[in-house]
């Protein structure tokens, strides 16, 4: 099954980076005034942060980076969410993380002159997402 988000096909081979990592409790620390500090910790329903990383494989074409980048320069009505649709069937409703830093960041495998790269010009690309 293809790797998809809103639509737009993702290469297979993209590494989800922090698909292990733990997201699923939510933690506060408040220090009071007298140096006690209060922790609060609970199930976190939405938040789970998803970076895909092309690390040093898969690519994608100049058309496919130019589509998530506009992807990513439109904001969403309403706050509506992206479907995130990966290899294995799991969907995941998510938005661009901009809090992590840029939400889509792609560069050229190899360089060229300005101007000469085609649609099909190969890319790295890392997407920061968080489930909405």
């Amino acid at each position: 099954m293809a790797i998809t988000l809103d639509g737009i096909v993702l290469p297979d081979d993209i590494q989800w980076t922090d698909e292990l990592v733990s997201h699923s409790v939510g933690q506060v620390q408040t220090p009071t005034l007298t140096g006690a500090l209060i922790i609060e910790e609970s199930a976190q329903a939405a938040g789970r942060p998803i970076t895909l990383a092309s690390g040093n494989g898969a690519w994608v074409t100049r058309a496919t980076a130019l589509a998530l980048t506009e992807l990513a320069a439109t904001p969403r009505p309403d706050g509506t969410p992206m479907t995130l649709i990966w290899g294995d069937g799991q969907t995941f409703d998510c938005v661009f993380d901009r809090a992590s830093g840029e939400a889509v960041t792609a560069t050229e495998v190899y360089r060229l002159a300005a101007g000469g790269q085609g649609p099909d010009h190969p890319y790295t690309i890392t997407l920061r997402l968080i489930t909405a």
